[in-house]
């Protein structure tokens, strides 16, 4: 198990030792938009902890159980995570395109 965790933290030294500035901007996108949505669907932290507890719930064992606001929440929870994982990912191909003199294509 420590091996596979020293191996993680390769990957996450080499990521950030072998990175450009494209690689960083897009990273920037991806996290500035993940908070920008995080506050339209969230509002705060409490509302994702909310949203992960109503998307955990078992419908045999919880009295309250709502299907809709189950799923629901997961599926804001998923799509957050696509848009930002997606819109950093457009950031790492579109930016070349739009900014060639600061940034060299990939």
């Amino acid at each position: 198990m420590l091996k596979d965790e020293l191996e993680f933290f390769r990957i996450i030294y080499r990521f950030f030792a072998d990175g450009n500035r494209l690689t960083y901007a897009a990273l920037g996108v991806g996290l500035f938009v993940a908070m920008l949505y995080f506050r339209i669907f969230f509002r705060d932290v409490d509302g994702f902890e909310d949203d992960v507890d109503k998307s955990e719930r078992i419908p045999i064992l919880d009295k309250n159980y709502d299907y809709i606001d189950s799923k629901w929440s997961s599926n804001k929870i998923m799509i957050w995570l696509l848009l930002s994982v997606g819109c950093g990912i457009a950031a790492y191909y579109q930016l070349p395109d739009w900014f060639p003199h600061i940034f060299k294509a990939p």
